[in-house]
């Protein structure tokens, strides 16, 4: 996350001095105590810490970890990131103004190896971590994955890798890495490379500047100073003017590309930048007036009201960060501006108490610890997140923040030897230990490879004896069939399936945002040429009807897109891909027209989504009345619609079970198996073929060789697995089931003619 602690050292001794001229509360003459740090090593004079931004840090942080643990009771939790990045802004701001005042420029690298000392130590050492944590208890399944954001948070550029990995769709089913929260501190760091450039091109472009001539008859000495005291508000207003260009830029950005593609604003530095700037303008802007304390009590009490507010009414749907960051931001900058305010109904008390401020001490390291302890409990306990495993969370979170400030962060931070040494040497201990770290992912993600090339080898061995009863043969309603040979056999092994392409397919073409690629027979060859159309599940189904098509002498066209039905009715999709679905939806019968040869149309679809639904109708009816609309416009040539029933669904921890339960040598198929009537959720496209009726649409249903008809749906079959995730079926598994898909297609040839 970000450097919550910022100023221990240099940036929480109160609001910059002078400023531009604008009505800000100021602190009383007589202010509530603040208290001090002790000296740093080296013989630093002591620096004070301001109660408030303490007392918002912890706020902040208890929003953010809150909202991790139990979601559902704070929905906007996540606004406590923009809480700091305000709080940020300020801090570093006042800091590098007091700097620029003092000597006229910023020591940017001195800059910076401040920066590396308070930051990198607890990052790095959550970072080790996490690496020796996923080595030791997450299955192998994840690793590359783990140690990819692993590398990205080394360098402080994982939340534009998770800004990239948004967009992917499959990539909504993957666990969450321990460290992905290590977004919002990429951003900061960001923030400190460009904002102190920023201060200084301002400041040098205000030195240079002519200053009006002091007038005559002022002695030498008052003209100095006046002469000094000028140069100064002229570099600061000029700074404020530069900082504010680009806070409004940003602001504007964001407001753009979150209407545009949320997914991505969410993450990205150009759409925060300003949250940071927000609190830098407060920092350069100052003071003129003093209010009354009852003023800014109300200021700091409405302040963290605000924060409250859209902490509960925010959610995961709400576009963001937009304009709606503001708000938090205007809460925290309320907060800060209104200082630590004395008298009756004053929250000054209330942030002076030890919890708080102990929180606010440790927040940055209770941010490092809390979500990968969060991530990585399952894999350890081999169980669920139940509310004592919650807690539990919470407490061991708050105990390794306190153990990382006593044992890592402070000692490092205080250290005489990296103060003596300068910045080179914290700049070299910091690429070794970020070298060290890229170096062990390195090994994990080749020892991830070596893994998968042994897997494969195993795999093909097994698929090439052709055993009796492999995959879904086990589950052949006519034909009871049990090979004890494969009762604790897993082919592909969940690593393969992670990584297994999707079912070949030549001659691709794109033509208006519609990809049609072909499989099966050529089409001088074939009897007929059908269509597969649909989301990423008719990607999948392309193993099985391979079989059809080789059984039957046709050819295939696959019409895909991931994470988009074949559907008339709006699904809610972020943007921008609502807007390609809705696109492909409706291109996609102008590109059919163009294969007058396809006669028959195979849809399949995900189950599960939310569409817009119209007045007076249901969810159910709307998506049933979607998929009735997308077939009428299919081209006159396309006579018949065969729906291919979508597949049940397991939970995100079953691949999970099956590596364990295989690895204790113990059968992982109904160990690891699903309820039925959990696991298989209606299907609208299969409702809407039928209410069409035969002559024009018709259903096939595999699920019978999935789930077994006691009401259990096995994640290994015939020593096959059956799930590649959550709801894609693996391609071998797919294959197997090939030949019963074959025999259901017959069925209905005859129906045909």
């Amino acid at each position: 996350m970000l450097d919550f602690r910022e100023g221990a050292e240099e940036g929480a001794r109160g609001r910059s001095a002078g400023g531009l001229a604008v009505v800000l509360p100021a602190p009383e003459p007589r202010e509530a105590p603040r208290r001090r740090e002790p000296p740093a090593a080296g013989g630093s004079p002591p620096t004070e810490i301001r109660v408030e931004i303490q007392a918002l840090r912890a706020v902040a942080v208890m929003l953010v970890v809150l909202y991790h643990l139990w979601p559902d009771q704070i929905p906007g939790g996540y606004v406590g990131v923009d809480v700091f990045f305000a709080i940020s802004g300020f801090l570093i701001t006042s800091h590098l103004m007091r700097e620029v005042e003092a000597a006229g420029r910023v020591s940017l690298t001195r800059f910076w190896a401040r920066r590396a000392r308070r930051l990198l130590p607890a990052s790095l050492t959550t970072l080790l971590v996490c690496a020796v944590a996923t080595i030791v208890f997450v299955p192998d399944i994840y690793w590359q994955s783990f140690f990819m954001d692993i590398r990205a948070s080394t360098f402080y550029v994982q939340n534009w890798h998770l800004a990239a990995s948004s967009v992917d769709y499959l990539a909504a089913a993957d666990r969450a890495s321990p460290v992905q929260h290590f977004w919002s501190l990429s951003a900061e760091e960001q923030f400190y490379l460009v904002w102190p450039l920023l201060i200084t091109l301002a400041a040098l472009t205000a030195r240079r500047r002519q200053v009006p001539a002091v007038a005559a008859g002022v002695t030498p000495s008052r003209r100095a100073e006046r002469r000094a005291r000028m140069i100064a508000l002229t570099r600061r207003r000029r700074t404020f003017l530069v900082l504010a260009a680009v806070t409004l830029a940003s602001f504007v950005y964001s407001v753009l590309d979150t209407a545009s593609d949320p997914q991505r604003a969410y993450f990205v530095t150009p759409t925060r930048a300003w949250e940071f700037g927000a609190g830098g303008l407060l920092a350069l802007a100052g003071t003129s007036i003093r209010w009354p304390a009852a003023a800014r009590t109300l200021l700091s009490w409405g302040g963290l009201a605000l924060i409250a507010l859209v902490a509960f009414r925010f959610s995961g749907d709400t576009p963001f960060p937009s304009w709606r960051a503001g708000l938090p931001v205007l809460g925290a900058l309320a907060v800060i501006a209104a200082g630590a305010p004395r008298g009756r109904g004053a929250p000054t008390r209330a942030f002076r108490l030890r919890p708080v401020q102990f929180l606010g001490d440790v927040s940055y390291s209770l941010y490092l610890w809390h979500w990968p302890l969060l991530v990585l409990a399952p894999f350890v306990l081999h169980h669920g997140l139940t509310t004592p495993i919650r807690v539990g969370v919470l407490i061991a979170g708050i105990l390794a923040a306190w153990a990382s400030k006593v044992l890592v962060e402070d000692p490092v931070r205080r250290s005489a030897v990296l103060r003596r040494g300068g910045p080179r040497l914290t700049f070299a201990l910091a690429a070794v230990a970020s070298a060290g770290l890229f170096a062990f992912t390195s090994v994990g993600i080749a020892q991830v490879k070596d893994n998968l090339r042994q897997a494969e080898q195993t795999s093909k061995r097994i698929v090439a004896a052709h055993p009796r009863c492999f995959g879904a043969a086990s589950h052949d309603p006519a034909k009871r069939c049990v090979n004890p040979a494969l009762a604790k056999a897993v082919v592909p092994t969940t690593l393969e399936a992670k990584n297994e392409p999707n079912p070949a397919c030549t001659a691709k073409t794109r033509v208006k945002a519609v990809s049609i690629c072909e499989f099966g027979l050529p089409p001088a060859a074939a009897k007929r040429t059908f269509a597969l159309i649909g989301d990423s599940h008719s990607t999948m189904w392309r193993a099985g009807m391979e079989v059809v098509a080789a059984g039957e002498q046709w050819h295939g066209l696959s019409v895909s897109h991931t994470g988009c039905p074949f559907s008339l009715a709006t699904y809610d999709l972020p943007e921008p891909q609502r807007s390609r679905c809705v696109k492909w939806v409706k291109e996609v019968p102008r590109q059919l027209a163009k294969h007058p040869e396809v006669d028959t149309a195979f849809v399949a679809n995900i189950t599960g989504g939310n569409v817009f639904v119209p007045p007076g109708r249901t969810m159910a009816e709307a998506k049933v009345n979607g998929y009735q609309r997308a077939w009428a416009s299919l081209p006159a040539s396309i006579k018949r619609i065969v729906v291919l029933r979508d597949t049940p669904k397991v939970h995100s921890d079953t691949l999970d079970c099956v590596d364990r339960t295989a690895a204790e040598g113990k059968a992982p198929g109904p160990a690891c198996a699903v309820r039925r009537k959990v696991a298989l959720v209606p299907d609208p496209a299969a409702t809407a073929a039928r209410r069409l009726g035969p002559a024009r649409a018709q259903v096939v249903d595999m699920t019978r060789f999935i789930c077994t008809p006691g009401g259990r749906c096995d994640a290994v079959i015939g020593g096959v697995l059956v799930f590649k995730d959550v709801h894609h079926l693996t391609r071998v598994f797919a294959t197997t089931l090939g030949p019963y898909l074959l025999q259901a297609v017959r069925r209905l040839e005859r129906s045909w003619r």
